[in-house]
């Protein structure tokens, strides 16, 4: 899912380089006069004059690389296909050498928990 919002794009580009991996976030482009007519559905939280042709979700569909790079999108001028050719095992790879959750950082040789109590029991 997605939405038109720059904070959108934002997380998605999170989730990316946390999860070391491609997002592709899809969202629809719709008008108004993509909905029943009122007063069915009514649009709220507006104070402007909603015509046919009024814009309700802008889209904003992108895809984003492991390393945050986008490499699709968005767009919000209306309906349209984004594309990428994926690097499926360079750019993932390449990502878990920067930051990778349950590679090299998951290694109980190197790094352990433990607790040290003084007491004899």
């Amino acid at each position: 899912m997605s939405d038109a919002r720059e904070t959108w794009q934002a997380s998605m580009t999170h989730i990316a380089l946390e999860g070391g991996c491609f997002v592709l976030s899809a969202n629809q482009f719709c008008l108004r006069k993509d909905y029943p007519p009122p007063p069915e559905y009514i649009f709220s939280g507006t104070d402007e004059d909603l015509t046919p042709d009024t814009v309700v979700c802008a889209g904003g569909s992108v895809i984003i690389s492991p390393s945050g790079a986008v490499l699709a999108g968005p767009d919000y001028k209306g309906e349209v296909l984004i594309t990428a050719d994926l690097d499926i095992h360079g750019e993932i790879a390449r990502a878990k050498f920067d930051f990778d959750v349950v590679g090299h950082y998951s290694r109980p040789d190197v790094l352990s928990l433990w607790t040290y109590s003084t007491s004899n029991g």
